[in-house]
């Protein structure tokens, strides 16, 4: 026995007496874009983004560490995010022979220069940033190249988010 289909009915549809804006998603991360000039670093930009930001380092614990990172501070001081990274102001450079026996060695960079980029989230409980970075030794056996790991990571530069 077959049954009889209904037929779909053709809904009307209404007209908005307002016009509807494309809406844009809220930001969920601050893009912030640095320059430096040797061990001179500086804030070029920063922008609200719609992107996924990497998760957190930790956040407590790592005052004696060694390295660059960014951080995301409350405004009583409170580290919100944490993120590691590679030094992207290196102070030393690949350094390939014209002998093919000899293995790549890394030499001092004096004239470095260059941008980078960090992403953190974008929160109202987010009031600046702080950059740390671990110092090489200037004088001794150890200055140089040997020294990037060789102290605990010091704020390089703060600044106040812009809401």
């Amino acid at each position: 026995m077959a049954t009889a289909r209904k037929k779909p009915t053709k809904r009307k549809a209404r007209k908005s007496s307002k016009k509807s804006k494309p809406t844009k998603p809220p930001a969920s991360a601050m893009r912030l874009t640095f320059s430096y000039d040797g061990d001179d670093v500086k804030l070029v930009s920063q922008q609200p983004v719609n992107m996924i930001v990497p998760p957190s380092d930790p956040v407590r614990g790592y005052s004696k560490q060694k390295g660059f990172w960014a951080e995301l501070k409350s405004e009583q001081d409170k580290t919100l995010y944490r993120r590691v990274m590679h030094n992207p102001t290196r102070n030393d450079a690949e350094v390939f022979s014209d002998d093919p026996e000899q293995n790549i060695s890394r030499a001092p960079a004096p004239k470095r220069k260059g941008v980078f980029v960090v992403l953190v989230p974008y929160t109202d409980k987010g009031e600046a940033v702080t950059l740390s970075r671990s110092s090489p030794e200037s004088r001794g056996a150890a200055r140089g190249i040997k020294a990037l790991a060789n102290k605990p990571a010091t704020e390089i530069l703060r600044f106040k988010l812009k809401k």
